[in-house]
């Protein structure tokens, strides 16, 4: 059997020191080594200038708060144990990224350094579940000719070795590569994989420290769909007791069939949630009320969908899900990190109104009319997807790509060949850092942060930590936006974000009250917008209201919308308008539209200042323009969960 395998199979899950990681035990270096040499080599050759990173800063460290605390962490992490990630070139396994959340610098195999600038409060780290047991069964002594070649293919990488992989999970039903487990004891295969998810939970309960960082047992299911979409679930569990085994793809067919069988086998104290994630690159099947095979879902399916999936993931690495401009939404701001075409009519390859979560919580609406409850009250959270076991690593400045090698460099990043030319526009210049998940809980336990979850106490951000405050109610006190125990009194006499607020004989709008703060090492906060939509003759409408304008500004009487601040980036250095936009809005709004018999939801959108987009530091790192195709810049944001209005 392949020795650099073997060696491996064992550092994946235990996690590996990063300054040997080119070294296996054998003595032997992988074939890999000359591809990460010539990375390292390349960065030396490119003089890249240094960007200089924020201050390091310690976790803050908080007590048990009936009004809440603040925590910021990723729901969405692989490291080398998923394939995909290990073919990238990644050899940091699990202990390495808990690690790096609680702010340890790692290396890249092109040499290059992460480290976040300040440490997360949570992580679940979830490697696709296909993948269990794979290295495992790769050290076996016992293998067939067939295998050991296959298990191989890991270190020979081959682009062809690559979309082998990938056909065997797109195909329907899918099925694990025949000379792999097909031909082998399929038992042996099963118990490797059951072995694995073992570890990783005892290693997730290892590096939970409750009261100061929260771990979960966590894992992804990632069914295949044509032209590289995806409609995966990240599956999140609530302590140690989880099923013996993580069902995935190649057994578990459809996410009715994952929802199903974590039912049956999370028993007891067992509990989970499931989280949708890149709904954008779903080809619609998202919010479509059909499985993968095209089913429909009956009543019980959707019944089944709303017990398991409070939250949907709306910002990550590849781009946003929140809503796409003119596929039912009507505001600019849609077409922000937009990473697949939009199209009217829904085909495979493009993003169609159900594959945006601001046209999944319309859908939901609908559907309450013939089925007498919403499905699809989801709470909104943002993570990255990183493929570099990198949790949480999502400034702008510091972007070392998403995938291990591929863009490990600032020229491949931009797809840079010299003398200010360029490669076609790819995948590699449309991505982006990855957002976070903010999480409003009472201490940071398992137990608090997945009962905020739970409840969608929960909002997203585009990677930095803006602060936001969300609530509504029917009878808050006068200028309560000003008090000093606002929070204490809102939660008191109205609801939080995540939140149904029911009316019986209302006769007026509710009061919503904002309060946004500036994440202090990002830009200042420049407006807030509310997005609400709501049912009319039974069909689903929407409306964008800017409520609430930076440096004294007022919306514009005819458009609604807040005039330009008159924020501006310097492209040559980065550096952004000191004396533009707050750093706090708080803002009381009531609808001026409300009507008591109308179904609606309600959520937030923050705007920052504009600011640079990685593409441009990168452009700074190697002494050339930015790329004309891509923006320069970006107003990163926060999503609140929504607030529902039923009569």
């Amino acid at each position: 059997m392949n020795k650099i395998i073997t060696a491996l199979a064992a550092t994946l899950i235990a996690g590996i020191n990063t300054a040997s990681f080119a070294e296996p035990a054998s003595g032997k270096p992988p074939s890999q080594a000359q591809m990460l040499k010539a990375l390292q080599a390349q960065v030396a050759s490119q003089n890249e200038q240094v960007i200089v990173k924020p201050m390091r800063k310690a976790r803050q460290k908080t007590t048990l708060n009936e009004d809440r605390n603040l925590y910021f962490g990723d729901t969405h992490i692989h490291t080398a144990l998923s394939f995909d990630s290990y073919l990238a070139g990644n050899r940091l396994g699990l202990r390495d990224a808990y690690r790096f959340a609680n702010g340890e610098a790692m290396l890249m195999p092109s040499g290059a350094e992460m480290q976040i600038s300040q440490p997360l409060d949570f992580v679940a780290v979830t490697d696709h579940a296909e993948s269990f047991g794979l290295f495992l069964t790769c050290q076996r002594d016992d293998l067939l000719e067939s295998q050991k070649k296959f298990c191989g293919g890991f270190e020979a990488f081959t682009p062809e070795f690559y979309i082998k992989l990938r056909t065997a999970g797109t195909q329907r039903p899918p099925k694990m590569p025949e000379e792999f487990c097909g031909g082998y004891d399929e038992a042996l295969c099963a118990e490797d994989a059951r072995t694995s998810w073992q570890q990783i939970t005892a290693i997730a309960d290892e590096f939970n420290k409750p009261g100061e960082f929260t771990a979960f047992a966590a894992y992804e299911y990632s069914p295949g769909l044509p032209k590289f979409g995806k409609i995966h679930r990240n599956v999140i569990f609530k302590n140690s007791t989880v099923p013996k085994r993580a069902a995935n793809a190649f057994d578990t067919l459809t996410v009715l069939d994952l929802w199903r069988s974590l039912e049956n086998e999370c028993k007891g104290e067992c509990e989970f949630l499931t989280i949708p994630h890149n709904m954008n690159k779903s080809w619609g099947i998202a919010y479509s009320g059909k499985t993968i095979d095209g089913d429909a879902y009956n009543n019980s399916d959707w019944a089944l969908r709303g017990r398991s999936e409070p939250l949907a993931e709306i910002f990550q690495i590849k781009g946003s899900s929140e809503c796409g401009f003119s596929v039912g939404a009507s505001d600019e701001e849609c077409n922000f990190e937009l990473i697949a075409p939009i199209c009217e009519e829904q085909v495979d390859g493009c993003s169609g109104r159900t594959a945006f979560a601001r046209e999944g919580l319309k859908i939901g609406m609908e559907l309450e009319q013939s089925l007498g409850y919403n499905p699809i009250r989801t709470g909104f959270i943002g993570s990255t997807d990183t493929h570099n076991a990198n949790p949480g690593d999502t400034e702008e400045s510091d972007f070392r790509g998403a995938e291990g090698m591929r863009g490990s460099t600032a020229v491949g990043r931009l797809g840079y060949k010299g003398n200010n030319t360029f490669k076609p526009l790819a995948n590699a210049q449309r991505v982006n850092p990855g957002g976070l998940a903010a999480v409003w809980a009472r201490e940071n336990t398992r137990d608090a942060i997945f009962e905020a979850m739970e409840s969608r106490e929960t909002y997203a951000t585009s990677g930095n930590r803006i602060k936001l405050r969300f609530f509504a109610g029917w009878n808050f006190a006068d200028k309560l936006i000003d008090d000093p125990e606002l929070v204490h009194k809102a939660y008191r006499g109205g609801v939080p974000m995540g939140s149904v607020l029911t009316g019986e004989s209302v006769s007026k709008s509710p009061e919503f009250l904002v309060w946004a703060m500036q994440d202090s090492s990002a830009a200042a906060l420049q407006r807030v917008q509310m997005i609400k939509g709501w049912l009319e003759d039974g069909k689903s409408k929407e409306q964008v209201f800017d409520i609430a304008c930076s440096d004294g500004l007022s919306p514009d009487s005819k458009t609604g919308r807040c005039p330009d601040n008159g924020a501006k980036v310097d492209i040559a250095t980065c550096a952004v308008s000191a004396d533009k936009g707050d750093n706090e809005i708080k803002v009381s709004w009531s609808d001026p539209d409300f009507k008591p018999d109308q179904s609606a939801f309600y959520y937030i959108r923050v705007l920052e200042n504009p600011s640079c987009r990685w593409s441009s530091y990168d452009a700074i790192r190697l002494g050339i323009e930015p790329r004309s195709d891509i923006a320069a810049t970006i107003q990163e944001r926060a999503w609140s969960s929504p607030i529902w209005y039923t009569p």
